[in-house]
This record gives structure tokens, sequence and C-alpha cells, in this order.
């Protein structure tokens, strides 16, 4: 159920120093704006989990706000919000009837949103659909080549698309395919976290992508947000065990659907077998060049070359084409003394990294925020206000960076960043280069 929303920002115009300053982001033309179902119409529910499409145009995030549409439902809805236009659609519907959608996101064109349900209509327990937003047909994407959903149902904390909406990512205690490499039906091993699949919504061919380099399941495993790049080829992930030889525990991979192949990501020159310290949150950029991941240190940095725990972010930046892995600086807001203070992130296709801090640790009365980092330049607070005031509440636990690196969007409980925000909850904020709301921008390619 699509509205036209032609008074969907409040906005105010920004400056970015550091983006305006990096090669391939030439413009500082920037739009900093709070998403609400309309013009001087607050939304009556909190809103968060967000995503943002690769060409920068459609948000989508999940709300418990039943006003975007003017919907009935009682729970939390997926919703997408069209930039350029301003058309507002809950995804998580049908014929009319909106149901419970959480953890949304977008293919590249905003064209498909895939999301996690608890619907019987679906099967039992969390299931994945995909929703084709220009039919309003609706998939069950958490499904085995033959249609048929796990019995136990799939992990519910997160779900990714590939940027052409052809593959979406999950994760379940269920065996739903082969390996890839070795055909023949896998056993997920009891107590694990499951394994995590790709199902090709063209084909119905669904992959095993929780592969360690020999071929082995491995039954420790997680998916996380921005798992996947582009065409689906690659996906990023968190393995607790051994995923090649001679790795420590812990470590982020990335695994090569099409070659079958497993790539430890989480290494440098100075650790080729790894972090010394378990490593969370990989995010792939749509090329699949770049890698972001948190590290949590306790002094345990042993991989980032020059660094240690008082002088980066705890976030690192890896580009699988150089082979090269480098810290995050620290923000200049953050006591030196202190570490493992960032956390979630995405990455863009030119390197630049948006990722969020525990600003708290500051001191009374601060807040976590975001930030964003553009290689070369220190890392700049966004989630502020314009006059680069902290927000007055949390910000950052989820958040996302379009292709281009041009569009950033980010949750926060945040009043003192829009004059106009009264609804105490939690909001979804963008920050869009203008020009992209009217030319897809996009850098050379990695993935091929």
């Amino acid at each position: 159920m699509p509205v036209a929303n032609s008074g969907r920002l409040l906005a105010s115009t920004v400056f970015i120093g550091a983006l305006a300053a990096a090669p391939c982001i030439a413009r500082a033309d920037f739009i900093y704006a709070r998403l609400v179902p309309g013009a001087g119409i607050q939304a009556n529910g909190a809103s968060s989990t967000v995503d943002v499409s690769a060409d920068g145009r459609t948000v989508v995030f999940e709300s418990d706000a039943n006003n975007w549409v003017g919907d009935t439902y009682n729970g939390t809805r997926a919703i997408a919000v069209d930039l350029d236009t301003g058309v507002i659609e809950a995804v998580s519907a049908l014929g009319g009837g909106v149901f419970r959608g959480i953890s949304p996101v977008v293919s590249g064109d905003g064209r498909y949103v895939a999301f996690l349900t608890l619907n019987s209509a679906y099967g039992p327990n969390w299931q994945v659909l995909r929703k084709d937003r220009q039919t309003g047909a609706l998939e069950l994407a958490s499904a085995n080549a033959a249609g048929q959903p796990p019995g136990v149902g799939t992990e519910d904390n997160t779900v990714s698309i590939s940027a052409d909406g052809r593959h979406v990512a999950f994760q379940t205690t269920a065996s739903m395919t082969d390996r890839g490499d070795r055909p023949g039906s896998d056993v997920v091993p009891a107590g694990s976290s499951g394994e995590i699949y790709v199902k090709d919504m063209v084909t119905g061919q669904v992959k095993m992508a929780s592969v360690a380099s020999g071929g082995s399941a491995s039954g420790n495993c997680s998916l996380q947000r921005h798992a996947l790049s582009g065409t689906g080829r690659y996906l990023v992930m968190l393995c607790g065990n051994a995923m090649v030889a001679g790795a420590t525990s812990g470590q982020a991979y990335v695994r090569d659907l099409v070659a079958n192949t497993t790539e430890l990501i989480s290494s440098s020159a100075s650790a080729a077998s790894g972090s010394s310290a378990f490593v969370y949150r990989p995010a792939i950029s749509p090329s699949g060049r770049f890698i972001s991941f948190q590290n949590r240190g306790y002094g345990g940095l042993g991989y980032a070359d020059g660094a240690s725990e008082t002088s980066n972010s705890g976030v690192y930046l890896r580009d699988r084409q150089t082979g090269t892995t480098i810290p995050i600086p620290r923000p200049a807001a953050l006591p030196s003394g202190s570490y493992d203070s960032c956390a979630a992130s995405a990455v863009s296709d030119v390197a630049s990294v948006v990722f969020h801090c525990n600003y708290n640790w500051v001191g009374p009365g601060a807040y976590p925020q975001v930030f964003l980092f553009v290689p070369g330049y220190a890392p700049e607070m966004i989630s502020g206000t314009p006059g680069g005031q902290p927000g007055n509440a949390s910000a950052g636990d989820s958040l996302a960076v379009n292709a281009s690196g041009l569009s950033m969007a980010w949750e926060s409980s945040a009043s003192n960043i829009d004059p106009g925000d009264t609804n105490n909850v939690s909001d979804i904020f963008v920050l869009v280069e203008e020009s992209v709301l009217s030319d897809v921008i996009f850098a050379d390619g990695f993935e091929g």
C-alpha cells in the first residue's frame, strides 16, 4: 500500500568536509533529515533496523508506528521510503493487509526487500520473505529447492540480500541443501547455531555458505547484516571454528559461492592466521572488495599493524584486492585510554565506513553516536545536530551506507537533531548527497 508523501523529510543542509575532499566523492550538498510519515506528522511508534539501497534512493526499516500508511496492524511492520518520489510503502503487506515484518534489507535499486516474519501462513517460527515492490509479489526465501520452509524456522536476528535482489541469505539449524562443492545432504551439529544458506530466487537453488576451505560444514558460523555482495557471489560471515588451515578461532571469512572457496578476512601482514582476539559484525561492500569489521581487543589487536587499543576505534577496513587491513582511527571525541568502543559498521564501494561508537564513555550526559570514516581523513560524527553537537540519546544501533558512499542512514533516539521531533522514540535519519536522488553513482566494480 504505497502512499505518496511530499513532506517526508524534515531537513537541514550540512557540510561534510571529509566527503567533499575524498576521491570519488566530490560534492558537499548534503541533505540531513529525519524520515516521518508526512509534513507535520510524527511517527507514533519507534523505528529501527535500517538499510539503504545501493543507489541511495530507497530506505527500508522496521517500525512500530501504524501511521506511515495508515494501517491498523498492532505490531512491527517493514517500511520502505522512496527518497526521490516520497512514496511510502508497508512492505510486509499483502492484499492491503499489513503483517509482522522485521530486519528488512533492500536490493540495489530498491525493487526487492527481504525481511523476517513470524507468520504461520509462511511456515513455523521465523521465516524470510522477499517482496517485489514492482509487482507486489511475496515469495518465501527461506525455503529449499522444493519450496519447503525449514521446520525449525530461521534465526530471528538477521537476513541479507544481494544488490541484484536475486540472492537472499539466512541462517537455520535445519538441513537445507548440499555444500555446493560436494553433492549430498548435510547434518547440522547438535547444539549449533545452524548453518548459513543462500537462496537463488530465480533458479530455486540453495547453497550452504558456512563452509570451510576443505569443504566441511562448520556448524559454528553466524550471519550478519550487509553480508552479501552485489551479485550474491561473496558472503562475509563470522565463524568460531577455523575455516582455513592455520586460522585462529573467532574470525571473519568471505565465502566465494561461485569458486567454492573460503578466505580469511580478519588478518594482516603481521598476523596471517587472524586476529589474536575475537572479531564481530563484519560488513561487505556491494562490489565485494571491502570488508569492515569490529575487533574486541583487550590489548589483543595482534593483526593491526602499528595500531593499539588506545589509538584506533576497534573497527577495521580490509581491502580484498590489495590484501591489506587498516585500523580506522579513533574519533577525537573518544577518550584515548579506552578500547573496544566502536562496533556496528557498513562499508561502501569507495571504502568509506559508517560506524557506531560508544560516545557515552566521554562522560555523563553523552550517548553513542554514528561516525563516518573516509580513508585519509579523521572520522567525523554525523549523528549530531547541524551545529555539530552530539545527539541527546543513543544513535547507530543499526546503520547503512550505499555503494557510492553518498547516502547514509541510521536509527537514533535523539530529540535535538530535528526541532520538530516530539515523539520520544527512535527515528530513522538519513544523510543524502542531493545528486544521488537523480543520478545513480557507482565506483569501479571489483566483483565482475
